[in-house]
């Protein structure tokens, strides 16, 4: 997977069965040595939690046994391979010692985190990403439901190319095409920012997703850069946009 990849999860089952997939796939302790940080980002109510259980169960461990870390900070789960879900709601990265952090990035089991834009700081460079969006109905798919796009570049190529082939394999959620700069088509990621890879523009009509590289002004999302809002803009103020149908710019009445 030299890109993100992205799925439409109609429901809380496909959510728990894409965190299974993912959980498998690394109880390899061959294929994925040493610890494996899953950085999981998304709003409340998203499905951080859901797709842990799942995660636990794909790692050997109870998924039943997963809740919210909100008041605790640091949950274990004993597997094939251990997973410590952590929130980092409520942490500082001056606490983080007092919940074992540096000893988790040493070992070699899978760590979740949840809000980990609380602790950027203190985040390590090797780590996978993750973002759960609620997502709007889908024409294709019909329900609502939540999208999911994971991005394990940091990993390497070798990890990031068998975790991608995997999920495209065994996950049941519809696969959702990548977004892209609508004027360019450089392939953005999880983050917001421009990934590497090919220049590749989605198929028209498939659902485009905001997914992680080179840093991306916020204001100029959903493109690539400050340059490629200001080309869009100049394509409008000149009317060559046009209508999907139309012979003629919109702006001519």
């Amino acid at each position: 997977m030299t890109q993100p990849i992205s799925f439409h999860l109609r429901s809380a089952e496909e959510t728990e069965q894409l965190g299974a997939v993912l959980g498998d796939l690394l109880r390899s302790r061959t294929a994925h040595p040493g610890a494996i940080a899953i950085l999981l980002s998304g709003e409340l109510g998203a499905g951080k939690t859901t797709f842990v259980r799942g995660l636990a169960e794909g790692l050997g461990a109870d998924g039943g046994a997963v809740a919210s870390p909100t008041f605790t900070m640091r949950m274990d789960h004993r597997g094939e391979r251990s997973l410590a879900h952590i929130d980092a709601w409520r942490l500082q990265s001056g606490e983080l010692e007092g919940i074992g952090f540096d000893e988790l990035l040493a070992g070699d089991g899978v760590v979740a985190i949840e809000w980990p834009e609380r602790i950027a700081n203190a985040l390590p460079a090797r780590h996978l990403r993750m973002r759960l969006e609620h997502a709007a109905p889908q024409e294709e798919h019909g329900e609502a439901g939540r999208t999911a796009t994971i991005d394990a570049a940091m990993l390497g190529p070798r990890e990031n190319a068998r975790i991608g082939e995997g999920l495209s394999l065994l996950v049941r959620a519809p696969r959702l095409s990548p977004a892209a700069c609508p004027v360019c088509g450089k392939p953005l990621s999880v983050d917001g920012s421009v990934s590497e890879g090919s220049i590749a523009s989605p198929p028209a009509g498939e659902s485009r997703l905001a997914q992680a590289g080179e840093s991306l002004d916020p204001t100029s999302a959903p493109f690539c850069s400050p340059r490629c809002r200001l080309a869009d803009l100049g394509d409008w103020l000149m009317m060559r946009h046009r209508i999907v149908g139309k012979e003629h710019p919109e702006f001519d009445e």
